[in-house]
């Protein structure tokens, strides 16, 4: 074993991706910094900004996509909320439409609809009209 070389098998560890590419250890690191940089850079915009879309504008939208399908009914009970989808994430408006059933519990309904809305374009990814008895 040469002089330059860590004793211990822990800093063996450490010194082998500089020693494969021939580098010294701060230049491979910096490397692996740039591309992790560059990879937020290409990911970040569509994940990590604002969303254009506002609530009532989200729900607007739900209630036209209700409106045009086959099992379309007036909800009694309107929820919107934001979450992040997909890889790189996406900005989506979750907008559940709900009339309860007067003679079950609180999480039985007559009518239900979830409808998916992009919270930067607008516009709709999904609509899922739910049976009663599903």
């Amino acid at each position: 074993m040469t002089d330059s070389q860590p004793t211990n098998p822990l800093g063996r560890l450490l010194h082998l991706p500089g020693r494969r590419l021939h580098l010294p250890g701060r230049t491979s690191l910096l490397i692996g910094l740039g591309l992790l940089l560059v990879v937020i850079a290409l990911f970040a915009p569509k994940s990590c900004g604002g969303a254009d879309i506002g609530d009532e504008q989200a729900i607007a939208t739900a209630r036209a996509a209700l409106a045009a399908e086959s099992g379309a009914f007036v909800p009694t009970k309107t929820e919107a909320k934001l979450l992040r989808q997909g890889f790189p994430a996406q900005l989506l408006w979750v907008v559940v439409f709900t009339v309860a059933d007067p003679d079950g519990d609180r999480e039985d309904f007559l009518h239900k609809a979830d409808i998916w809305v992009h919270a930067n374009t607008g516009e709709v990814r999904q609509v899922i009209v739910h049976k009663r008895d599903e």
